[in-house]
């Protein structure tokens, strides 16, 4: 076979490959055997190439396989003192393996309120929710949740794996290649499908730290600012310190919306504004002119 004719078979047998990969693959079986008689180059090469179909979402099988699941929870506690609850949460992370992810505090008259996000081995989960809970004099709300990735994670694995085999194929290609413009056809390939098995790995060590630790949410009220205001036998229960909080937070808004109108919006339009304005007055001195220019000639 010619030097052109082999180029188009490298680039044609590559660009199948990307092709096939593309069509999220998530399996590789054994490449076919090749045929007994002596078949052209072109079609030899596709035959040791080739990757079999992708297998079917349908045709895997969840049933023996542990279960992934990512685990939440979220509690709105009453305490005695936020500052000594905070301290005996941070003991507990630090104790069980976890960290905090984010911590909020809010200083009011009556206490310090705070919301915390942390996160914790998923196996000590139900043990640290139990301590929690022992450190408030009422926990007003509870909530636990669970999502299930198993058939997500699976997926990601046998995609990996002919991912992984198709850059196989590749490199044995990439070696066979004749001439450099056939191997960099070859490659400009596999750097693509490199770049996919690197994005799978991603996903999939993502999904594992998530199922590994929990997320645990907490709402922190000190028992003082917990309590109703109470005026003439009416029981707001907190609306007032609400409508405060709800002012603070339009008035930042009101402060962001003029900084970003100082600061962006109006240089922008005074940058549009300058050159119309001048092809306005523009446009009316020549007005003029010609107006002034008809007068005299009447």
């Amino acid at each position: 076979m010619n030097t052109i004719g082999k180029k188009f078979a490298y680039g044609v047998i590559a660009s199948i490959l990307v092709l096939i990969v593309a069509g999220c693959a998530r399996a590789a079986a054994p490449a076919p055997e090749m045929a007994s008689y002596e078949a052209p180059v072109e079609e030899q090469m596709a035959g040791e190439m080739a990757l079999p179909a992708e297998p079917g979402r349908a045709a895997a099988d969840y049933a023996g396989i542990e279960r992934l699941i990512i685990r939440n929870a979220w509690l709105d506690l009453v305490v005695p003192d936020t500052e000594a609850t905070l301290d005996e949460v941070n003991d507990l992370v630090d104790e069980l393996g976890g960290y905090v992810v984010e911590s909020n505090l809010n200083q009011y008259q009556e206490g310090l309120q705070a919301y915390v996000t942390l996160r914790i081995p998923a196996e000590s989960l139900d043990d640290a929710l139990e301590r929690i809970r022992a450190l408030a004099t009422e926990v007003r709300g509870e909530r636990v949740s669970g999502q299930d990735v198993t058939e997500d994670y699976v997926d990601l694995q046998s995609r990996l794996r002919y991912l992984e085999a198709t850059e196989a194929r590749l490199l044995e290609f990439l070696e066979e290649a004749e001439d450099t413009e056939a191997a960099l056809a070859v490659y400009e390939n596999l750097q693509q499908i490199q770049a996919d098995i690197e994005q799978v790995k991603g996903k999939i060590q993502f999904l594992e730290q998530s199922a590994a630790m929990a997320t645990i949410t907490l709402d922190i009220t000190p028992d003082e600012l917990a309590q109703p205001i109470q005026v003439g036998g009416w029981h707001p229960e907190g609306t007032l310190r609400n409508a405060f909080q709800t002012l603070i937070r339009v008035l930042q808004f009101l402060v962001d919306a003029a900084i970003v109108i100082l600061v962006l919006v109006i240089p922008v339009l005074v940058v549009i504004a300058i050159p119309l304005v001048g092809l306005f007055f523009l446009i009316r001195t020549i007005v003029r002119r010609r107006r002034a220019r008809k007068a005299k000639q009447a």
